[in-house]
């Protein structure tokens, strides 16, 4: 009986991996079939402890030019502050000081705040950098989704846990919530306004003629 049980647990344990690993091929097929953007809104805590409203836009060419672009609205702290995310490269635009900071991707992150966001276009870059579990499924007014668990395999992400909605009639995130290791929420954020649209490499890396570039290794 044992011996049944244990291989029955061991089933169950392989669907639920092939599980994760099909609705994460889903999304990344998903998303890679046309450039698309969306706005993210909610609420993120800065580096200082403060939680703010925030509102960003992400735009994303998906394939092999793997760009994406985040523009700020909201925190007022990060108001006209833009990030640029390729494959090999962040580069970071602060608004204020008119400087454009580029850095390697593998340690580029978003000035500002205190959580790794630079993996919200790349489903697969996200995978690769946090172990995903499902967790079951929820009803939203988008219709039903996916709730997929994640613990990041990097600590640097700067965050210990992540929730992910994924929307199942049209796989994509809904929304992402960030804890840290006490479980106090980093960031709450809900995906709006998805779109397919026109996008070109030259308008994402657009930034002004006269910013001054900054590199860090």
């Amino acid at each position: 009986m044992k011996k049944w049980l244990a291989i029955a647990l061991l089933s169950l344990g392989l669907v639920a991996a092939q599980s994760i690993a099909e609705i994460t091929r889903q999304v990344q097929a998903n998303l890679e079939r046309a450039p698309w953007e969306a706005t993210l809104t909610g609420k993120v805590q800065l580096p200082d402890g403060s939680t703010q409203e925030a509102e960003f836009r992400l735009q994303v060419i998906p394939g092999k030019e793997q760009l994406a672009r985040v523009e700020f609205k909201k925190p007022a702290a990060l108001e006209g502050n833009f990030v640029v995310i390729s494959d090999k490269e962040v580069w970071n635009y602060l608004f204020l000081t008119n400087q454009l900071i580029i850095q390697p991707r593998a340690k580029g992150r978003v000035e500002g705040l205190g959580i790794n966001l630079t993996d919200l276009g790349d489903f697969e870059q996200l995978s690769e950098r946090v172990a995903l579990r499902l967790l079951g499924e929820q009803t939203t007014p988008a219709g039903a989704a996916w709730r997929i668990g994640g613990v990041p395999k990097d600590p640097s992400l700067g965050f210990a846990s992540m929730e992910i909605l994924v929307l199942k009639a049209d796989p994509r995130p809904l929304a992402i919530t960030l804890r840290d290791s006490s479980n106090r929420v980093l960031a709450d954020l809900s995906f709006s306004s998805f779109r397919r649209a026109n996008l070109t490499p030259q308008a994402l890396r657009k930034r002004p003629a006269d910013a001054e570039v900054l590199r860090r290794n």
